[in-house]
């Protein structure tokens, strides 16, 4: 078994290092066959959090982190580091370089013909990046924006820079084939503009030594965003370790015996699991989980944000491959605060032999101010200058047309996503919820006449429902975002619902189909699920005794899985008037079919919903934020003149909602 020493650097391993340097040939000549030291530099999660929006509160005041201008010059300053210790340098992007947001729609992602920059993407590519991996959130908008976001990355529409995935198929996709290369890409092939692929060789242009880059994305990606004619080969993780193992052996071949395995897999946990029946991986890369791992090596006031939380592990955490060898596995939390690296130690045979614990660590990205100084954070950085620029001067101005007051609410919303401790959207009812799922209906009823959708009766009772998912309100947990009543601006209801995503109805929807929808959102953990449902028109009493609806991922090239388990957790449904369709369980005989309006995600079976996915579909044109401006904009206007929510309205006064969803 492979044993990792962290260990600290030697004067002879230095010394082979630049011996080695020294006596390199042309950057074309065979790998040196030496021992190397890597520096691995890697992020993900960054969401488009483009500008220094996250706030730590300290003794000194509310400390702004983050930003893309301040993480490049934390980026450049740790290679400038690394290449003065004579090491070999790799950056990687572990996924979710993007986010709908109100930051997102500043490039206007909706759009087939906007010339706008993609200020994502501008940002990155004045980073020194070696290769991406795609995450599930780069597909929110489609392939015709992941296009055109990829081209940013060159001149004049020619792609640049490699993007890779070994579970993704792109050849049928109209967007991205011509960008398709070989399954391994080399710099050769990137040049010539064909940037997508399975896997990636880096040959470092100091030390000319090779290192091999595979990845994959969660096998759940059709599930929870939309890479339409993109094929997804794996559906579990099994078929994905397959696929990945093919590409690592296929490096091997090659005469690559340095692999790091970077994925954007949703968690650390799957990680874990992945490389449990991989062989050949020397260090792993987790992207998708935002979780944050720390050096305990390190004092906390020289590696953490003051204010931070407390980390989940410790970085590198240790994991075992098929074969019982240790590997390391690292990643960090997200939205620009964080920029990870990794001292690994290779010996001249390509094996990992240890890893530097002085220099192995998240790196803090801390913009310079009077707070930062009065904090005593001596490693604050002075933002790119280009990229504040290009960046966050463009983004400045187009969010100020997002500032002005729509409307305003004496109530506070929760919108938090929760957790196993905290109510949100993805765990239970909450008053946030209820806003957005009565916006869907209100806007049908203004809308379903010219749309020639049924009239909401006794007959055709209507029902609202919004998948958990779909409500972010980054980076705040409540609306107003401040925690206080008051004013509600056109960014907070982007930030609230992001996603290009419009209102489609289903007609004729019986109470036994109305059951199987809701086992699924009942088959939640406590920790919770995007696809667990905020409602309206109706009461959902859910059990947690019951057993859970079980749906399997979908088949390759399928959208949705199959139900495999029915559910017996839906206790009842009740209409608003009353009148049960649902009751121990049971459909009622003779009780009504119902129409359901929802955003399109959920009605094609998003957060995988194969009963959904089945129904027939209207649109009827409108963007679901669209109808919650809208909604907010019908209220009464109070003394200040904006339209208010008053607190005395039933249906929002508890932060725990009304009683609509209800667990036993």
């Amino acid at each position: 078994m492979r044993k990792i020493t962290i260990f600290f650097t030697t004067i002879a391993l230095l010394l082979t290092q630049l011996l080695a340097i020294n006596l390199l040939t042309p950057a074309n000549a065979a790998e040196p066959r030496s021992a190397v030291t890597l520096t691995l530099l890697h992020n993900n999660d960054g969401e488009s959090s483009l500008a220094a929006d996250s706030i730590y509160k300290t003794s000194a005041g509310d400390l702004r982190v983050g930003s893309t201008a301040a993480f490049a010059s934390v980026f450049n300053r740790e290679i400038a580091s690394a290449r003065t210790a004579g090491n070999a340098v790799l950056s990687v992007y572990a996924g979710d370089s993007f986010l709908p947001s109100k930051n997102l729609i500043c490039s206007e992602p909706g759009s087939a013909t906007s010339t706008k920059p993609v200020l994502d993407a501008v940002a990155q590519a004045k980073m020194p990046y070696d290769v991406h991996v795609l995450g599930n959130h780069e597909f929110d908008y489609g392939t015709p924006f992941l296009a055109r976001y990829i081209k940013a990355f060159g001149a004049n529409g020619k792609p640049s820079h490699p993007f890779i995935s070994a579970n993704l198929d792109f050849k049928q996709n109209t967007d991205l084939k011509s960008m398709v290369g070989r399954s391994t890409m080399t710099k050769g092939s990137i040049a010539k503009g064909k940037v997508l692929g399975k896997s990636y060789i880096h040959i470092d242009p100091v030390t000319k030594h090779r290192f091999g880059v595979v990845s994959a994305v969660t096998w759940s990606l059709r599930t929870i965003s939309s890479p339409g004619t993109v094929k997804l080969t794996s559906s579990d993780l099994e078929s994905t370790a397959k696929v990945v193992q093919k590409e690592i052996n296929a490096l091997q071949k090659m005469g690559v015996n340095k692999i790091i395995l970077v994925s954007h897999l949703q968690a650390a946990a799957n990680d874990r699991a992945l490389v449990a029946l991989l062989k050949g991986v020397d260090v792993a890369v987790a992207g998708g989980g935002d979780e944050l791992l720390e050096n305990s090596g390190i004092e906390d006031r020289l590696e953490l944000i003051p204010g931070e939380s407390k980390p989940v592990g410790e970085y590198p955490l240790s994991l075992t491959d098929i074969n019982g060898e240790e590997v390391p596995l690292v990643t960090t939390s997200g939205n620009y605060k964080y920029l990870g690296r990794v001292d690994l130690v290779f010996d001249e045979r390509g094996n990992l032999d240890g890893i530097n614990p002085l220099t192995s660590y998240p790196r803090r990205v801390v913009p310079a101010s009077a707070v930062a100084t009065a904090a005593g954070i001596s490693d604050a950085v002075t933002p790119d200058a280009s990229i504040t620029n290009l960046v966050d001067t463009p983004l400045t101005t187009c969010l100020a047309g997002f500032t002005t007051p729509i409307a305003a609410s004496n109530t506070v919303f929760n919108t938090d996503r929760g957790s196993a401790t905290v109510l949100g959207v993805r765990t239970g009812e909450t008053n946030g919820g209820n806003l957005v799922a009565d916006a869907f209906a209100y806007s049908y009823n203004q809308r379903y006449e010219k749309a020639g959708l049924p009239k909401p009766s006794t007959s055709a009772p209507l029902i609202a429902i919004q998948n958990g998912g779909g409500i972010r309100q980054n980076p705040a947990i409540t609306l107003p975002e401040n925690g206080k009543v008051g004013e509600i601006t056109r960014g907070n209801t982007f930030d609230l619902l992001p996603f290009g995503n419009t209102l489609v109805a289903m007609t004729g929807v019986t109470p036994s189909q109305l059951k199987s929808i809701f086992e699924r959102s009942c088959s939640i953990s406590t920790s919770g699920g995007g696809q667990f449902l905020q409602v309206a028109g109706i009461k959902v009493v859910c059990l947690r005794s019951g057993t859970a609806q079980v749906v399997s991922n979908p088949s390759a090239g399928a959208s949705v899985g199959e139900i495999t388990t029915e559910g017996t957790r839906v206790k009842s449904i009740t209409l608003s008037d009353g009148r049960a369709l649902v009751t121990a369980g049971t459909p009622v005989a003779g009780a009504p079919n119902v129409t359901i309006v929802t955003n399109n995600f959920t009605a094609d079976g998003g957060d995988n919903y194969p009963t959904l996915a089945a129904l027939k579909k209207s649109a009827f044109g409108i963007d679901y934020e669209v109808a919650l401006y809208d909604y907010l904009r019908s209220f009464p206007a109070s003394s200040s003149g904006l339209p208010t929510i008053p607190d005395s309205d039933a249906r929002y006064k508890s932060l725990t909602g009304e009683g609509r969803i209800t667990w036993e």
